[in-house]
Protein backbone atom coordinates (compact mmCIF):
# COMPACT_ATOMS: atom_id res chain seq x y z
CA UNK A 1 0.00 0.00 0.00
CA UNK A 2 1.21 3.43 -0.63
CA UNK A 3 0.15 6.66 0.40
CA UNK A 4 1.14 9.71 -1.08
CA UNK A 5 0.24 13.54 -1.13
CA UNK A 6 -1.56 14.99 -3.51
CA UNK A 7 1.71 16.73 -4.85
CA UNK A 8 3.50 13.51 -5.16
CA UNK A 9 0.38 12.15 -7.17
CA UNK A 10 0.35 15.35 -9.46
CA UNK A 11 4.14 14.99 -10.36
CA UNK A 12 4.78 11.53 -11.16
CA UNK A 13 0.59 10.64 -12.00
CA UNK A 14 1.48 7.95 -14.90
CA UNK A 15 3.80 6.02 -12.04
CA UNK A 16 1.20 5.44 -9.53
CA UNK A 17 -1.26 4.64 -12.09
CA UNK A 18 0.69 2.13 -13.70
CA UNK A 19 1.18 1.06 -9.82
CA UNK A 20 -2.48 1.43 -9.56
CA UNK A 21 -2.46 -1.10 -12.88
CA UNK A 22 -0.21 -3.46 -11.43
CA UNK A 23 -2.47 -4.18 -8.35
CA UNK A 24 -0.97 -2.22 -5.82
CA UNK A 25 -3.29 -0.32 -3.83
CA UNK A 26 -2.51 3.71 -3.68
CA UNK A 27 -3.82 6.32 -1.45
CA UNK A 28 -4.01 10.31 -1.90
CA UNK A 29 -4.11 11.58 1.41
CA UNK A 30 -4.79 15.16 2.07
CA UNK A 31 -3.31 17.89 5.00
CA UNK A 32 -6.38 17.79 6.66
CA UNK A 33 -6.44 13.95 6.53
CA UNK A 34 -9.15 12.93 4.22
CA UNK A 35 -7.60 9.78 1.95
CA UNK A 36 -8.41 8.93 -1.54
CA UNK A 37 -8.03 5.73 -3.17
CA UNK A 38 -7.10 5.31 -6.77
CA UNK A 39 -9.03 1.96 -7.95
CA UNK A 40 -8.64 0.86 -11.53
CA UNK A 41 -12.29 1.17 -13.76
CA UNK A 42 -13.21 -1.46 -16.92
CA UNK A 43 -15.49 1.95 -18.27
CA UNK A 44 -13.68 3.41 -21.48
CA UNK A 45 -14.57 6.77 -21.39
CA UNK A 46 -16.65 6.57 -24.65
CA UNK A 47 -19.09 4.92 -22.61
CA UNK A 48 -19.97 7.36 -20.23
CA UNK A 49 -23.54 7.56 -18.94
CA UNK A 50 -25.62 10.47 -20.85
CA UNK A 51 -26.72 12.21 -17.64
CA UNK A 52 -23.27 12.89 -16.45
CA UNK A 53 -22.80 14.94 -20.04
CA UNK A 54 -23.95 18.08 -19.64
CA UNK A 55 -25.62 20.03 -22.93
CA UNK A 56 -24.11 23.78 -23.59
CA UNK A 57 -26.09 26.49 -22.61
CA UNK A 58 -26.61 30.43 -22.59
CA UNK A 59 -23.44 30.98 -20.78
CA UNK A 60 -21.46 29.10 -23.12
CA UNK A 61 -22.84 32.26 -25.81
CA UNK A 62 -21.02 34.99 -23.04
CA UNK A 63 -18.11 33.03 -22.79
CA UNK A 64 -14.69 34.13 -24.28
CA UNK A 65 -11.52 32.80 -25.74
CA UNK A 66 -8.15 32.26 -23.73
CA UNK A 67 -6.68 34.81 -25.57
CA UNK A 68 -9.10 37.73 -24.54
CA UNK A 69 -9.03 36.33 -21.52
CA UNK A 70 -4.91 37.07 -20.99
CA UNK A 71 -5.15 40.18 -23.08
CA UNK A 72 -7.87 41.84 -20.64
CA UNK A 73 -6.04 40.70 -17.57
CA UNK A 74 -2.90 42.18 -19.17
CA UNK A 75 -4.21 45.26 -19.44
CA UNK A 76 -5.49 45.46 -16.11
CA UNK A 77 -2.42 44.83 -14.73
CA UNK A 78 -0.31 46.93 -16.99
CA UNK A 79 -2.90 49.80 -14.86
CA UNK A 80 -2.45 48.11 -11.58
CA UNK A 81 1.55 48.41 -11.68
CA UNK A 82 0.84 52.24 -13.27
CA UNK A 83 -0.99 53.37 -10.46
CA UNK A 84 1.15 51.45 -7.68
CA UNK A 85 4.38 53.63 -9.43
CA UNK A 86 2.59 56.64 -9.15
CA UNK A 87 1.78 56.07 -5.24
CA UNK A 88 5.61 55.32 -5.01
Amino acid sequence: MLIITPEEFQKEQNAYLDKVDEGQEVFIRREGGQSYEIVPTDMPTTDIPEEYILEPDEALENAISMEELLARVQKDIHQMFKEKKELV
